[in-house]
């Protein structure tokens, strides 16, 4: 996705489209939260040009309420998006999302920015695929799986266990490396003390009330609908924690990856983490020969130029798109307009996680299972 032209169009008179209006509002909110409060005196170029534009589509399409200024904006922006904006000029898109959510900007919000626009977390993660371009280039799997893993499973670290770590599963890797995504707790935050998420285990952010809440909207919700109540409270001087743009880019995604391979292999399949050093998510292999490959998305919002990027995996008997259950509701139209997708998507399916579940379930079944080494049992 190329970034947004910090310019407005030159020809004034041309009626925007629901879709840059809604990437403009939503980049523009980023660079606004990005700002030090006590120095957000002028609007960013970007939010400027969203709020211009939904008022020029007010005037055409109507009835929409329309912000006069930023407090009018910020007000509606908490609101779902189907009380005060055109959704259905934008396929799939959630008319209960929010731009704001709990007064940070929402993981919705963030997903429809334009790349360039939170440049720290893009050189985050840019450190991430440096580890996987020198994992390739070694062939380096088994370090790559204990890489990965450690920044799902602990985002945060004590300085112990991550020099263990660092000795024997990750001795093949770059140090420096590392040490660009895991960073002294105490330099990514200024408490003394760091209340954790108790479903990611990443640090949380202090609201103004001094509760604390997950970077991550999903995890709090999960939060409240699983009655996980208060994550743990360490001591930053004695922790390493990855960056906000390893947290957003493999932590969170990863914990759903995690999920079903676990639930594949302990209905019997035959799964392997991140093939061919991450050319895709999950290799699910059963006992009848039929193989699959599935890429794992934990998205805010049904993308159809990222779906159309899926690749067909041509070794594998089937290739899945699977999305978590818990983000149906943001997702509820592929049930709709699955077969539609499917045929622009040709070989490509698209499942939630209970689906692909069912799926293997039958498939174990009638074929029997697989031992943990792969082999027919």
């Amino acid at each position: 996705m190329q970034l947004v032209q910090e310019k407005p169009p030159q020809q004034s008179n041309s009626i925007p489209s629901a879709t840059e209006t809604l990437r403009y509002l939503a980049t523009g909110l980023m660079k606004w939260q990005e700002q030090d409060r006590k120095k957000r005196i002028s609007i960013p170029p970007a939010l400027r040009i969203g709020m211009s534009q939904m008022y020029l589509l007010s005037l055409v399409k109507g009835k929409k309420p329309v912000p006069h200024d930023l407090p009018e904006f910020l007000e509606l922006a908490k609101k779902p998006l189907g009380e005060w904006f055109p959704c259905k000029e934008i396929k799939y898109l959630n008319e209960n999302a929010t731009l704001i959510k709990d007064g940070f900007v929402s993981d919705f919000a963030q997903d429809w920015g334009v790349e360039g626009s939170n440049t720290q977390m893009e050189i985050e993660q840019k450190a991430v695929e440096d580890i996987l371009k020198e994992c390739r280039g070694k062939q380096l799997h088994e370090p790559y799986i204990a890489f990965r893993r450690m920044i799902i499973e602990h985002p945060v670290i004590s300085y112990s266990e991550y020099n263990t770590k660092l000795f024997k599963e990750l001795r093949d890797l770059n140090k420096e490396s590392l040490d660009k995504i895991y960073k002294d707790l105490n330099v990514l935050t200024a408490e003394e003390e760091c209340h954790l998420c108790p479903r990611c285990g990443y640090i949380q952010r202090k609201r103004s009330d001094n509760s604390y809440r997950c970077y991550n909207d999903t995890c709090q919700e999960l939060r409240v609908k699983q009655k996980l109540g208060e994550g743990k409270t360490i001591k930053a001087g004695k922790y390493k924690a990855v960056t906000r743009g390893a947290h957003r880019f493999v932590t969170l995604p990863g914990i759903w990856e995690i999920k079903l391979y676990e639930e594949l292999k302990k209905l019997g399949a035959g799964v392997t983490l991140w093939p061919d050093i991450d050319e895709y998510d999950l290799r699910v292999e059963f006992k009848s020969g039929v193989t699959w490959a599935i890429d794992v998305k934990d998205w805010s919002y049904l993308n159809e130029e990222r779906l159309h990027k899926v690749q067909y995996i041509h070794d594998a008997n089937q290739t899945f798109v699977v999305f978590p259950d818990e983000r149906e509701d943001d997702l509820r139209r592929i049930k709709v307009r699955r077969k539609e997708l499917h045929k622009e998507l040709k070989k490509v399916r698209l499942k939630f996680m209970s689906e692909i579940i069912k799926e293997a379930k039958k498939i174990i079944k009638s074929c029997g299972t697989i031992n943990n080494n792969g082999v027919n049992i």
